[in-house]
């Protein structure tokens, strides 16, 4: 389904097993997604490195979700006996990983290639949970778009949408207007690989 109805079974889920958690990253789409099932979320933006470093676009992208995570835990603000996540999306595209775009011109001709084509969507999680340790999750969910004319694209534009958003769409708000169908967790196109962070602390 490409736009769901909030709160969805994850959502409400992962307030189930978890009531509160510390979300190390700056993402307001990450924090609402927690938020809506819940979840009582304390947000604390470090300055991680988030360059690209990897042999592929999975480790590439788990890199920086490490090293959001390593910043938190090393930082003043780390609170040892709650549950933290850091979680970081790219698109990989025609073999290159995309994200954020610098400006509306750099957004259009993102959308514009993106038209008729699929992409892969992933994101990477580090999760901290006291007496447990960490935990590193990646997930890769496929999104494909419709034929986009001009026109559409500069309404989608218009929306604001793609500021700040990796490859420059955001599902879960107008971005599911531009798009034909997807392939996997919704939750993860939106920027939290959710699905599996619930197995995994439902497996503890």
């Amino acid at each position: 389904m490409i736009k769901i109805h909030e709160p969805s079974e994850e959502q409400l889920r992962f307030s189930f097993l978890i009531k509160e958690v510390v979300l190390a990253s700056k993402s307001e789409n990450r924090k609402a997604l927690l938020e809506k099932g819940g979840t009582r979320v304390i947000q604390v933006i470090t300055n991680a490195d988030e360059n690209k470093i990897g042999d592929s676009a999975e480790e590439k992208v788990l890199n920086i979700a490490k090293a959001k995570m390593d910043a938190y835990l090393n930082s003043p603000f780390f609170r040892p006996n709650m549950v933290a996540i850091s979680a970081d999306t790219m698109v990989l595209f025609s073999s290159s990983l995309i994200g954020k775009a610098k400006d509306r011109e750099e957004a259009k001709r993102m959308l514009e290639s993106f038209s008729s084509n699929e992409q892969k969507v992933i994101s990477a999680s580090c999760i901290y949970i006291p007496k447990k340790g960490l935990k590193h999750i990646t997930d890769t969910s496929a999104v494909i778009f419709k034929s986009l004319s001009d026109s559409e694209i500069e309404e989608y534009l218009d929306t604001g949408d793609w500021i700040e958003a990796a490859g420059a769409y955001r599902l879960q708000r107008n971005g599911y207007k531009i798009v034909d169908r997807i392939e996997g967790d919704w939750h993860n196109i939106v920027g939290l690989p959710l699905k599996k962070i619930n197995d995994y602390i439902s497996s503890l």
